[in-house]
């Protein structure tokens, strides 16, 4: 492209010798492939005349502290793209070079909000938390390439609507190809790797590895539900709602979900998923989410729900009985489950919650009793739900 060098990986390569109008990156963790492809861009940007690069992100805050961040050290830590820039508008997150050409950072609400504006390149950062009819406005309307990129966790629109297609590059990219990965990472994700030294160390864990580790679509057999769905849309319409709340603190994560019922199916979204928090910390976190009825919580912890109930917080405490596990889980195999693609951490849960196996390697009817913290929150409220039909008891 010039005489100009800078440090680059495999990644950069593959997406610059493309010659295909779509090119899609799927990825593990720190493969280095939205470093790589925003390297390739901001290189044409300032080398190519009049371009104008669309990077779409999910929502404004994941875009600045992911690619436009990233775009930053990009541009400012090299001497000749800090050069050839002439503007960077900070407000619209648009970086303007010498050759007329721009990058634009922004995201959209809905296909309407996406058919305004055309482009030369657009680049579509962890697709898989964006919704396809907005790919699909915005692609129609970039004229020279299209680029996507995601973490694996799970299939989504890219895998139905794009891969085998003969106009399409689809590259896998896994933490190996990335030369220049921190070696505590690099450690983290080969602690996943079900080796003996990493199983008997507690660290293994099948789908990380194939996710994060290997690239590959996570999907492991023996789950407990199969058939879950990642989606973009949550139903503004629905027939009715319930939160579920699950326990933890040190070693597992306090899991507040939002189920809504809605055309036949239970959509799935997480609100939150963090270790370390206090029963004041979760209590003012439901007053900013403005949740304000039908929590249900796991009534394991009468003291923590008493808490947030002299805090003025609306939670009743989830009815358990013998064989409750497996009547909550029968209970939601009843539906199709559809969970919202920003909510990784339930997709992982669902992705990794199996049917633990007898002596022999036979699933047995019991789950493991691990990747289940959203799950048992989800299995609390929709249990409540559809044995009360609905949740009458007054907050006192």
């Amino acid at each position: 492209m010039s005489s100009h060098k800078i440090q680059i990986n495999d990644l950069f390569f593959w997406t610059l010798e493309s010659d295909k109008p779509y090119i899609v990156h799927q990825g593990g963790t720190s493969s280095g492939k939205t470093y790589a492809i925003l390297q390739y861009l901001i290189s044409i940007a300032s080398k190519k005349k009049d371009l104008t690069i669309t990077v779409v992100g999910q929502d404004i805050p994941n875009l600045r502290v992911g690619a436009y961040r990233d775009a930053q050290n990009i541009i400012y830590n090299d001497p000749f793209f800090t050069q050839e820039l002439t503007d960077h508008n900070k407000s619209n997150r648009v970086f303007t070079f010498s050759t007329g050409s721009k990058i634009e950072f922004n995201s959209y609400n809905d296909e309407i909000d996406a058919r305004s504006g055309k482009r030369t390149h657009s680049f579509f950062n962890e697709a898989n938390g964006i919704d396809y009819g907005i790919f699909e406005q915005i692609s129609m309307r970039t004229t020279q390439q299209t680029i996507i990129d995601f973490n694996p966790s799970a299939a989504f629109w890219a895998h139905d609507k794009l891969q085998g297609r003969e106009d399409v590059d689809w590259f896998v990219s896994t933490y190996r190809d990335n030369a220049f990965i921190q070696p505590t990472i690099r450690a983290k994700i080969e602690s996943y790797e079900p080796t003996p030294d990493n199983i008997k160390a507690g660290t293994a864990n099948q789908f990380r590895w194939m996710v994060y580790g290997m690239g590959q679509v996570g999907r492991l057999e023996g789950l407990v539900f199969p058939d879950f769905e990642t989606v973009n849309e949550w139903p503004e319409n629905y027939k009715w709602r319930v939160y579920g709340l699950d326990w933890g603190f040190t070693n597992d994560p306090t899991a507040l979900v939002e189920i809504r019922y809605a055309h036949g199916a239970l959509y799935w979204r997480e609100h939150i998923y963090r270790k370390q928090l206090t029963n004041q910390s979760i209590g003012r976190i439901i007053k900013d989410l403005g949740i304000t009825d039908n929590i249900v919580a796991d009534s394991a912890e009468p003291k923590s729900i008493a808490e947030l109930r002299n805090n003025g917080v609306w939670v009743v405490p989830a009815q358990k009985g013998k064989d409750s596990v497996m009547y909550g889980i029968q209970l939601l195999q009843d539906y199709p489950i559809k969970i919202h693609a920003q909510s990784k951490n339930i997709v992982e849960e669902f992705s990794s919650y199996t049917w633990a196996k007898d002596r022999s390697g036979s699933p047995t009817n019991k789950p493991v009793d691990n990747f289940n913290h959203a799950i048992d929150a989800g299995r609390y409220a929709v249990m409540a739900r559809v044995k009360k039909k609905t949740l009458d008891i007054s907050l006192v």
